[in-house]
């Protein structure tokens, strides 16, 4: 029996069945990186809901990517963005916060850019070779564990995690960890992306094992307030980025054509390169990009 990841209940439901030599085959056409470890002997994967949370989760739950996956992955000059739509909403909400600790700080941006602002800011990051890169700048990025830095007495009162819980098969146990380190009325900052955008007419390599485990919407992300007695206290969308418009066009051209007739009256390949001039003259600031940012408080 399948039991959701973030409740532990049963109550949930099959959406999509994944053929695991499908998805090895276009990973290595398509970034060159054989993953066929990181499936051990599975012939098959599957993308379940919790029907209490509405989080949509890939089963089994032991395909989470490896480090060696991360390694093939920062190879790519694009993996790791220099920045980030949040990382400004975030600055903004964390002034005048004593203790900050960033989960999953990759190569230190946002520390880097944290600590220019005068926070007192520290990272924690799996990834070996984007600690050692982000320390050799000088950066407070360690491989500390969550149990590290309880037991070394570590307390916060706001606590940063940027597109990382996304790919944790178990996001009950980060939450309950991070909530062991943040002290009472301290801030959860947790960006992510939104499994209600674009992305869910894409068939997105990135958002499937072994990278992505989880996806998850604004109502998953109401629930796990509820199931943590946190207060949600500030949720926004992030604005189309401009490059994500040509993978918004296609994704909805593909959809409407689908199942949308109506709608591929309005955007379909000839009317493609007006819709691309709109977007890029500045409609893609009223349009919802990839992600979205919430903001909790310990209760």
């Amino acid at each position: 029996m399948v039991y959701s990841p973030l409740t532990g209940s049963n109550q949930v439901k099959l959406l999509q069945t994944f053929q695991v030599e499908e998805l090895i085959q276009a990973w290595q056409y398509t970034f060159q990186i054989d993953i066929s470890l990181e499936f051990k002997s599975y012939k098959d994967i599957y993308l379940y809901e919790c029907l209490e949370t509405h989080l949509q989760f890939f089963y089994p739950f032991d395909i989470e990517g490896s480090a060696r996956l991360y390694a093939e992955l920062m190879k790519f000059n694009w993996y790791y963005m220099s920045d980030k739509w949040e990382y400004q909403i975030a600055l903004a909400d964390i002034q005048g916060k004593e203790a900050i600790l960033e989960v999953g700080s990759g190569f230190g941006t946002f520390v880097r850019v944290a600590q220019q602002q005068g926070l007192n800011i520290q990272g924690i990051e799996l990834n070996s070779q984007a600690i050692t890169a982000a320390q050799s700048l000088g950066l407070p990025i360690s491989s500390k564990t969550f149990t590290d830095l309880q037991l070394q007495g570590e307390s916060f009162d706001c606590i940063c995690s940027f597109q990382v819980l996304e790919h944790i098969s178990d996001p009950s146990s980060f939450i309950t960890n991070c909530l062991a380190l943040l002290r009472p009325k301290g801030t959860l900052i947790l960006g992510l992306p939104n499994a209600e955008s674009f992305l869910k007419y894409q068939y997105n390599l990135l958002d499937l094992p072994p990278h992505h485990m989880l996806r998850w919407s604004l109502n998953s992300c109401k629930a796990l307030g509820k199931l943590f007695n946190l207060s949600l206290e500030k949720y926004k969308y992030e604005p189309l980025a401009s490059y994500h418009i040509s993978g918004y066009l296609d994704s909805y051209i593909e959809h409407f054509r689908v199942s949308s007739p109506l709608g591929q009256i309005w955007l379909n390949a000839r009317t493609r390169s007006l819709w691309m001039w709109l977007l890029q003259a500045g409609l893609r600031q009223y349009l919802r990009g990839q992600s979205f940012y919430t903001l909790y408080r310990k209760t």
